[in-house]
């Protein structure tokens, strides 16, 4: 039995909520299908860097993030939000970081980058099954304005796509206030990935996921 410690440096705290239950599966999924043996996944362990590199550089903070968690883990996502610019993104706020861990890391651990085209809200956006469970509601898909992959990734503002979604399901008082935040985690934890390897972005991140699990000698 191996062990598989994952762990994630996140853009946002509410990256966090989506991003964990959402790996965490994506690695159960690739295991249960192309592991050489039995294998334990860990929960995905939510990453912060040290204080006193508060203000340095991205790369500098994500390896103080990797270094005091040392030893929980063997994959660390690394994420960054596209912001429509996605190739940029990953080679300014994420290459350098994965580069560092290289050198500083060795074998230790191997970093993989998440790079949403925009956001991550837009993952969340394209299985209605998802939504219905974490709002609660029995809206059709039409309603609840349900993306395809394509139109997901080309969404200029996702976050406010998300927001209309949860807002058709007319929630009142607190629930209307706090938004779709509070769902954030039960739609990491139930949106299809069948329907999200249709996202070139999502594609491109288990293509890597794949590689570094292959690396470190868990998948065939």
């Amino acid at each position: 039995m191996q062990y598989l410690g994952l762990a994630l440096y996140a853009e946002g705290p509410t990256d966090y909520y989506f991003l964990r239950p959402l790996l965490q599966r994506l690695c159960e999924d690739l295991c249960a299908r192309e592991a050489v043996g039995p294998v334990e996944v860990s929960e995905v362990l939510g990453l912060d860097h040290s204080a006193d590199t508060a203000a340095a550089p991205r790369e500098e903070r994500i390896l103080s993030a990797a270094k005091l968690a040392h030893g929980a883990w063997r994959v660390l996502f690394v994420h960054a939000d596209g912001a429509n610019d996605s190739l940029r993104a990953h080679r300014e706020q994420v290459a350098p970081g994965l580069a560092l861990l290289r050198d500083q890391l060795g074998q230790d651990g191997i970093g993989v980058a998440v790079v949403p085209i925009r956001e991550t809200e837009a993952w969340a956006m394209v299985d209605g099954d998802a939504l219905r469970t974490a709002f609660g509601s029995s809206l059709s898909d039409g309603d609840l304005g349900i993306l395809t992959a394509r139109a997901a990734e080309a969404a200029t503002d996702p976050k406010a796509v998300l927001q209309k979604a949860f807002l058709a399901t007319q929630p009142t008082g607190r629930r209307r206030k706090q938004g779709h935040v509070p769902y954030l985690q039960t739609l990491g934890e139930e949106v299809s990935l069948a329907r999200l390897r249709q996202l070139s972005a999502f594609a491109e991140l288990e293509r890597a996921a794949q590689a570094a699990l292959r690396q470190l000698q868990i998948l065939r």
